[in-house]
């Protein structure tokens, strides 16, 4: 009898543990900064949460479908995602920056130049060197805030082929023609160059004071306010030991 209730209390605890479980999804931008955060809060909370990739778009709709019970973006909600019941907290700044390979000497480009290097209205560099563009996925958090800032309306070209975050740095830094966009957080300095746009370079003032051009929200959001096992991890990103791992990862607290 006692073995059985050992047993059935044991079954218990595996059960309360599994339901404790944060399972997410989202940005693959910002994937390294949620898994730093995720290893913090688990060291100690002792909570674990599971995160998946795919793009803020992909996180998004795995959350409006209930596959998962929180979303990480790399932007803000969108209309559409706030009318399907989603509530966002935003957690960090961050930059969409403008990458070219260290030996291009392009220093700065306009929105307006910008534009014409990803629609394929400039096929050449100054110096008459191919332009190589590169672009991100669909669901890409990335991407739908370049498009709405940069393309608006107007399509990429068919020619900037898509690479995933975790080689679109690497691309860009083998290939002296190269010109890709990328999280302030992913653009790793001593590998690429991050041009100027419009005269004015991302970094942790001009995103809090929004001057840089392309800037933008990271977010977690949750379907209908937060609470339990998620109000308490969102609630420890936004604390103190939370934002320092956000500031260590490459973004810019939002506190």
């Amino acid at each position: 009898m006692l073995k059985s209730i050992a047993i059935l209390l044991t079954s218990c605890v595996v059960l309360n543990t599994a339901q404790a479980q944060i399972n997410a999804r989202g940005s693959d931008s910002t994937m390294h900064v949620l898994k730093a955060l995720a290893a913090a809060y688990e060291t100690d909370s002792g909570k674990k949460v599971n995160l998946q990739g795919g793009g803020s778009g992909a996180g998004a709709k795995s959350l409006v479908a209930g596959e998962v019970t929180l979303a990480f973006l790399s932007r803000e909600l969108n209309d559409a995602e706030k009318a399907a019941g989603l509530v966002g907290k935003e957690y960090a700044h961050d930059g969409v920056a403008v990458i070219v390979h260290k030996d291009n000497p392009t220093a700065n480009v306009t929105l307006a130049e910008l534009k014409d290097l990803f629609t394929g209205k400039t096929t050449a560099w100054a110096d008459g060197k191919p332009v190589v563009p590169f672009n991100r996925n669909t669901d890409s958090g990335t991407r739908e805030v370049f498009q709405g800032i940069v393309l608006g309306k107007d399509v990429f070209s068919p020619t900037a082929a898509v690479k995933h975050d975790g080689v679109l740095v690497s691309s860009v830094s083998k290939i002296p023609t190269a010109v890709a966009y990328a999280s302030l957080a992913e653009a790793d300095e001593t590998l690429v160059k991050i041009v100027t746009v419009n005269g004015i370079k991302p970094s942790a003032a001009t995103l809090k004071d929004k001057t840089y051009p392309i800037g933008r929200i990271p977010t977690l959001a949750t379907k209908g306010e937060a609470a339990g096992e998620e109000k308490a991890f969102i609630d420890y990103v936004l604390s103190s030991k939370g934002q320092a791992v956000v500031a260590k990862e490459g973004l810019v607290p939002i506190q």
